[in-house]
Order: C-alpha cells, then sequence, then structure tokens
C-alpha cells in the first residue's frame, strides 16, 4: 500500500467525521454561516501550526498569480460548506443522502479538469462518472 493511498484513506476517514460532526452540530443547533466561520477558522489555524511545525516555507511569491483562485477556491468552499450545513439541518433530509450526494463533488472537479485544464477521462473513468451520477440520481428518487 502506498503512502498516497494510505493518505487517501485517512482522508475518507476524516471526511466522514468531518460530515457527521457538521450534523451533530446542526441537532445542537450551531448552523449556517457561523459554524463554516468557526469550522473554518479552527482549520486555518491547524493547517498554519501545522505548515509551520514542518518549517514549510510560506509561498508569498506564489499568491500574487494566484490570487483570483484562492478567491475562487475561498468563496466556493465557503458557500458550499454553509450550503451543506442548511442541507443537513434541512427537516427531512439524512446526514447520508446529503453527504452521499455532495460526496460526488469530485465529479464536478473531473469535469471541469477536462473541459477547461484538458484532462484526460479514460473509458473506465467515464463509466465510474456515469455510476455516480446515477448513484446520486438513485438517491433522490423517493417513493410517493
Amino acid at each position: 500500500m502506498t503512502q498516497g493511498f494510505v493518505f487517501t484513506l485517512l482522508a475518507l476517514l476524516l471526511y466522514g467525521v468531518w460530515g457527521f460532526s457538521y450534523k451533530l452540530l446542526s441537532i445542537r443547533e450551531i448552523q449556517g454561516e457561523w459554524v463554516v466561520a468557526l469550522v473554518m477558522l479552527c482549520s486555518a489555524a491547524i493547517s498554519a501550526l501545522l505548515a509551520v511545525t514542518r518549517a514549510e516555507p510560506f509561498p508569498l511569491t506564489k499568491i500574487g498569480g494566484n490570487l483570483p483562485w484562492l478567491v475562487l477556491a475561498a468563496l466556493s468552499g465557503a458557500v458550499g460548506n454553509i450550503l451543506l450545513v442548511k442541507a443537513m439541518a434541512f427537516p427531512g433530509l439524512s446526514s447520508g443522502v446529503v453527504l452521499a450526494i455532495t460526496g460526488a463533488y469530485p465529479l464536478v472537479a473531473a469535469l471541469l479538469a477536462y473541459f477547461f485544464l484538458g484532462e484526460s477521462l479514460t473509458g473506465t473513468q467515464a463509466i465510474g462518472t456515469a455510476a455516480i451520477v446515477f448513484g446520486v440520481g438513485l438517491l433522490m428518487f423517493q417513493r410517493v
């Protein structure tokens, strides 16, 4: 097992805990913009502490040319998290369904990379993408 695969599995586990934590906070009536702001502030502090501890150099010279992309990442992440928290607090939606549907976000990233960065998509990856779309459709289907 490669180190990258171990990191992937740990990220999967931690994203699961992260989603559960948002649901738990919504049950305890801590939701919306403030919970996202608090979580992001704590995340920024933890990330900065880890970078300093590892003596990772601050990419000051690379920020200027990438500022629009940093703003896009921050804006889409913040608004996406706010909408996620609101969806998880919405009556009648289970956290499992909300997280499964929003968990298909790599599909959006892959399609954007395909169209705007020219990244390739193999036949197997295209079938996997179709399976994700089909799976999300199944999750959204409700019997009347």
